[in-house]
């Protein structure tokens, strides 16, 4: 004898078909919920909380950050600080770099061939951090005086400012910043509190830059990978460039110190360098942009 649904009560297969209509719906909805997911990587780390100032008028971008430091007298201490960033100081600073990627090699004042792609590399990165270091080098004022700040309360001297600010941008989180250039300019590192190797690499050349130290940016085409360069008295792996010496000074994760290189990027022959604040001047950001292309991805890959 049959003992199918037909041969049993209405509700006994109407329950039977309700179980599985519903075990068929979840499926379903697990299969689409991702597609909604708005706390994703993507959507999480491109926002900054804007705020408005009642005194200025201004929109402005709070960004606070706290870390540990071994000053020169072996004082250990958690610091924190807040920079006050202007919202529209940051988002021309994030649209520079927009402008930057769609620049033509003729709009860069580079060359529309070159012989190979390490070649490539060298030349065309060494002018795109250029502007991005002149665009960027008049916007750091509030974040100067807040460090400025710090070093006075704590009677720094220029050793601890100078591994203040290192250990400073050395914890900044590390996180790729995505977009054509994977590049953040300093003032967008500040305010989205994260950045990757070049980003943070550069937040800090400008800042040291403005404290009177000397530097460099180095990067590598074979590692994907880019560092600040130093030029103090120091010990460990370094290049020469116009006749000065820079120590390699690793930004990515903390507890790095000047000379030292992660053994898998170890061979300085696969490094370039550049003094990108040679004969710094502001940038023109008025001119508009003619034909688009895509600059080489980011040496920023970890």
């Amino acid at each position: 004898m049959k003992s199918g649904c037909i041969k049993k009560s209405f509700f006994g297969c109407s329950a039977v078909f309700l179980f599985f209509f519903v075990i068929l719906l979840l499926l379903l909805l697990a299969a689409e919920l991702p597609e909604f997911d708005v706390t994703s990587p993507d959507t999480e780390k491109k926002e900054y909380a804007i705020e408005f100032d009642s005194l200025t008028n201004e929109k402005v971008i709070n960004s606070s950050f706290s870390w540990k430091f071994v000053d020169n007298r072996l004082r250990k201490r958690e610091f924190a600080v807040s920079f006050k960033l202007l919202e529209k100081d940051v988002k021309e600073a994030l649209d520079y770099i927009d402008k930057i990627a769609a620049m033509s090699f003729s709009e860069l004042g580079l060359e529309r061939r070159y012989p190979d792609p390490v070649t490539e590399s060298r030349i065309v990165w060494a002018e795109v951090y250029r502007k991005v270091f002149n665009f960027s080098s008049t916007q750091m004022k509030s974040v100067l005086e807040g460090l400025n700040k710090i070093f006075i309360e704590e009677n720094f001297d220029d050793r601890d400012k100078v591994y203040f600010v290192i250990t400073f941008v050395q914890n900044i989180r590390y996180d790729r910043p995505g977009g054509t250039l994977d590049l953040f300019p300093p003032l967008g590192t500040i305010a989205h509190r994260f950045g990757d190797c070049d980003s943070k690499a550069m937040l800090l050349y400008v800042i040291l830059e403005r404290m009177g130290i000397d530097c460099a940016m180095m990067w590598s085409y074979n590692y994907k990978h880019a560092m600040l360069g130093v030029k103090v008295n120091g010990r460990g792996k370094f290049l020469t460039t116009n006749g000065k010496k820079y120590y390699f000074l690793e930004t990515t994760y903390p507890n790095w110190d000047i000379g030292e290189i992660p053994p898998e990027f170890n061979n300085v022959k696969f490094w370039f360098i550049s003094e990108i604040d040679a004969g710094y001047q502001k940038e023109d950001a008025s001119d508009e942009t003619e034909t688009r292309r895509n600059i080489r991805p980011s040496p920023a890959v970890p």
